[in-house]
């Protein structure tokens, strides 16, 4: 049973694979904008209590196929002590996360709920946003954190995200997710305020092409977010935390240049944080076992991006204080 249910776990994986490679395009195809039928059907259960004024923090996670999670629990259970490994899987009460993932291949039916092992891309799959609440509940134990979390697996900024460098399907659909939940809060009466934003995405960007546009359609999205969100932004703005992209052979043959285009974006701002996940040594050759998923992050990868975020979420709060 153990065999069948890890065969059914890499099969699952496999479909975080596909759309990476099929939103790779011809040159002749670069320039065409692209629509995507988004759904934007999004519930609102009530899920909270009153706020009665309470004021958290409201952090988005938004990205491809590595901020979707598409690492494997199993593995990272192997990877962490029996101890360690049940933590996670209880979960973080203090963090609370609504997530919409793949055009609502996986949610959380619109309702706010704990961080756990649960909330990736399908059954037996986790993301970034563990690490993230590991982090982020040890730094504010006497406050409540909501992850917004949006993604898009295996597809681009250039044609997706963005269309011809305005706003486009995804980044609209994203929004309305965004305001909905966002509007819901201050309805409970929270005082809910967007810190920080973390972005895992660019894999489906390494053509040469889409790459000579990275920064600039970076540059127009962010300014775009910040534009669009600027109702809910915490006091001092909103910080944008970038992680850089992999090494992987499916990030060949452009990923320097858009990790350069991430490094060059950071500078334009002290508000624009990035960390780089080949630096910090991430990889995603070993799993599974014989048959490595050379798209997505390992486990113990997976984890320690959440971390990593998490980390760059407390330090843009400590700057903030410090401006």
């Amino acid at each position: 049973m153990r065999a069948l249910r890890l065969i059914a776990l890499i099969l699952a994986a496999l479909c975080c694979i596909i759309p990476l490679s099929a939103c790779r395009k011809g040159p002749a195809e670069e320039d065409a904008p692209v629509y995507l039928e988004m759904n934007t059907d999004y519930p609102t259960p009530d899920s909270l209590p009153d706020g009665q004024g309470k004021r958290v923090k409201v952090i988005l996670l938004l990205g491809q196929s590595n901020a979707t999670g598409c690492s494997i629990n199993e593995y990272l259970k192997k990877g962490l002590d029996e101890r360690q490994y049940e933590r996670y899987a209880a979960g973080f009460e203090s963090v609370l996360i609504n997530y919409c993932l793949d055009d609502h291949n996986a949610t959380s039916d619109g309702a706010f709920v704990k961080v756990d092992l649960t909330c990736g891309a399908t059954d037996g799959f986790f993301g970034p946003e563990v690490g993230m609440a590991e982090v982020l509940s040890a730094a504010y134990p006497d406050e409540t954190v909501m992850i917004i979390k949006y993604t898009m697996s295996g597809y681009s900024l250039h044609h997706h995200w963005l269309r011809q460098g305005e706003r486009g399907s995804i980044y609209d659909a994203f929004l309305s997710f965004a305001k909905l939940h966002m509007d819901y809060l201050l309805s409970k009466n929270y005082d809910a305020r967007i810190g920080a934003i973390c972005w895992m995405q660019g894999e489906s960007d390494t053509t040469d092409f889409k790459a000579s546009h990275y920064y600039d359609n970076q540059t127009a999205f962010v300014s775009y977010l910040r534009e669009d969100l600027a109702p809910y932004a915490e006091e001092g703005g909103i910080y944008f935390i970038d992680a850089g992209i992999s090494n992987s052979p499916y990030c060949e043959p452009a990923y320097p240049a858009i990790n350069e285009a991430k490094v060059r974006f950071s500078a334009d701002s002290p508000q624009n944080l990035y960390f780089s996940t080949i630096d910090a040594g991430f990889t995603v050759h070993l799993e599974p076992i014989g048959d490595p998923d050379w798209g997505h992050y390992d486990a113990l990868s997976e984890l320690r991006l959440g971390q990593m975020f998490g980390h760059y979420i407390v330090q843009s709060y400590q700057m903030r204080t410090n401006e």
